[in-house]
């Protein structure tokens, strides 16, 4: 795909390498930036902050002639200043800052790292071809942290060189990969990690906060409660690499999950949810005859069906940011719902969050 930087390096703002988009740096917003960034030092050095893990980083950083790299979960958080101590104590060091689309935005990445520090966007988009596909951003990573162009082959990856060329490539940097949510939930963190044993790279992961659990909470609905007798929940992706809606063909038997609420992840396209809200409602026509044959002998002793379509559940979108959006419905109606709200032609809502169960219908928001 075409080049996604904002670079500092130069004074300008690279964007999707198209003249219209680059946008100069101004002194004012690069003062307020360093302001920001020594602010966040004196802070730091004020408390003493002291971690041991860094500590050993350093070492390693010293000893090892290529870089370190920090593989970073930001939770649902867009704002610098939610950050905990630990994750700002990397950035204001960072060289390169590679981000996914859902972390940090670069505005706010610029506040806290150095001047020089080469902000670039990595992020996906399922339904996007020209986004950048996973194997590249592991190329992409390998080329800064091994401080040259010698790992990716020149327009495998859209990488804009002149930044690139900016950093010595005989010096160590620190190369932050940062992830929305948790790196390790659905975040496609280990072919990174792979990509760095195999050229002896040290690296170290920060989890955080995964969206499966934020984004319900952003919007109100708990994922268990005991009044409801909710005691467990479980996650999906709402598509598989291949972008086919989870459980497709009767793939997964949901009303045999012994689980109170479910949470899918990446379902915003109205299509696909309204095909995964229909597979788990109808879900006993997908049974076998003998689970079918169980399932009505269950219900004559009085255990209903688990989801069918007055389950009731919600979607919240863009969980946690200024632009939040939650719909509650049933597995029958919830789509119609958001077209209702929005028009029939709105074709996708993401990024969302799917919760499906009793816990859907509560909304635990202060109400004023």
């Amino acid at each position: 795909g075409p080049p996604r930087c904002y670079g500092t390096t130069k004074s300008t703002v690279y964007q999707n390498n198209n003249e219209n988009d680059l946008v100069n740096d101004n002194d004012s917003s690069n003062n307020d930036n360093n302001n920001v960034r020594s602010q966040i030092e004196s802070l730091l050095s004020t408390l003493s902050f002291q971690n041991n893990n860094m500590d050993n980083d350093d070492n390693k950083e010293q000893e090892n002639k290529n870089s370190q790299v920090y593989i970073i979960g930001t939770g649902l958080s867009n704002c610098v200043a939610d950050l905990p101590l630990g994750i700002l104590s990397i950035l204001v060091r960072a060289n390169v800052v590679l981000h996914d689309s859902l972390s940090l935005p670069p505005e706010e990445i610029q506040k806290v790292v150095s001047s020089l520090c080469i902000i670039q966007n990595v992020g996906k988009r399922g339904d996007d071809q020209t986004s950048y596909k996973q194997k590249d951003i592991d190329e992409l990573l390998l080329q800064y942290a091994l401080g040259g162009d010698d790992c990716v082959k020149d327009g495998t990856s859209g990488i804009n060189h002149d930044i690139v060329d900016d950093t010595s490539s005989n010096a160590s940097r620190i190369v932050v990969r940062l992830k929305g949510g948790d790196p390790f939930l659905f975040g496609r963190s280990r072919t990174e990690i792979d990509a760095l044993r195999q050229h002896n790279i040290p690296y170290k992961v920060v989890p955080n906060l995964s969206s499966c659990i934020a984004g319900p909470h952003y919007g109100g609905i708990p994922l268990t409660d005991p009044f409801l007798d909710a005691q467990s929940f479980a996650v999906f992706s709402g598509t598989n690499a291949q972008g086919i809606v989870e459980g497709s063909g009767g793939s997964r038997d949901w009303e045999s999950m012994q689980v109170d609420t479910l949470v899918f992840l990446m379902i915003g396209r109205l299509d696909k949810l309204h095909a995964l809200c229909q597979q788990i409602s109808s879900t006993n026509s997908l049974l076998s005859d003998e689970k079918v044959e169980q399932q009505t002998n269950n219900d004559a002793v009085g255990n209903q069906q688990r989801w069918n379509n007055e389950t009731p559940c919600a979607i919240v979108q863009s969980a946690g940011r200024n632009n939040q959006r939650v719909w509650r419905g049933t597995l029958e109606t919830l789509v119609e719902v958001i077209q209702q709200d929005l028009g029939p032609g709105v074709t996708t809502v993401s990024p969302a969050i799917l919760v499906v169960g009793q816990t859907a219908s509560l909304d635990l928001l202060y109400q004023p």
